[in-house]
């Protein structure tokens, strides 16, 4: 997991153009995000021109970024993850690789202890919270209305999804994924590519690929095998 000292743009600075990847429900989100911060979007690029965005252009699909010199406008992942977060990876490496860079993106109705840490690409979406000391990795999710507390270390490509709360020193491993509503007690490790599901209570740590779910939260492979 890796992180650095981010802010979200300053409120004085010429925003540039951002390109959505995505043209579903986070991108809906994400453009949400931007249009508050004050940055123009110039479209969006998707497999298809399906899309739930209002007045957004789609551009065509991603070999349209091929043409777009990087430093010219900035990219925004409207790719979300719903425990898999294999996608939203490969898509971050791929941008990168080729010179785009892709901002945090704090959405304002949010509030961050100052000692927070959020790396390259992280999103922290409307009403989330993080607490002293938390370290937020790159290209994570912390989304609408979650809560991270004090110390805790969230992973690269992870997703806290809404209204999940972590307690203190909580480990959220590389790529793993936190269920809506779904509380992790304090000083637990969740291991990298773990599923925690929608509303479960952890009150145990959950090892690399574990998959648990209910209250409180027990292994979902071991419950369907019984």
């Amino acid at each position: 997991m890796s992180a650095s000292d981010t802010s979200q743009i300053a409120p004085d600075a010429v925003p540039r153009d951002t390109i959505l990847i995505g043209g579903g429900g986070h991108a809906h989100v994400v453009a949400d995000v931007l249009s508050a911060l004050g940055r123009p979007v110039r479209g969006f690029v998707a497999p298809s021109c399906k899309t739930v965005l209002e007045g957004v252009d789609w551009l065509g699909s991603d070999a349209v970024l091929d043409d777009i010199t990087p430093g010219s406008a900035d990219l925004a992942l409207g790719v979300g993850s719903t425990g898999d977060a294999s996608l939203r990876r490969e898509l971050y490496r791929k941008f990168k690789a080729h010179g785009h860079g892709l901002p945090v993106l704090i959405h304002p109705t949010a509030s961050l202890a100052s000692s927070v840490r959020l790396g390259d690409a992280a999103q922290v979406l409307l009403g989330a919270a993080i607490q002293a000391g938390a370290v937020i990795g790159v290209n994570a999710i912390i989304n609408t209305g979650a809560i991270v507390d004090h110390d805790c270390r969230i992973g690269d490509h992870a997703h806290v999804a809404p209204g999940a709360v972590l307690c203190g020193d909580v480990t959220l491993g590389d790529g793993a994924h936190v269920g809506a509503g779904a509380r992790v007690i304090q000083g637990l490790s969740i291991g990298a590519g773990a599923l925690v599901a929608a509303g479960a209570v952890v009150v145990a740590d959950v090892p690399d690929n574990g998959r648990v779910a209910g209250v409180p939260a027990k292994d979902m492979n071991r419950e369907t095998a019984s």
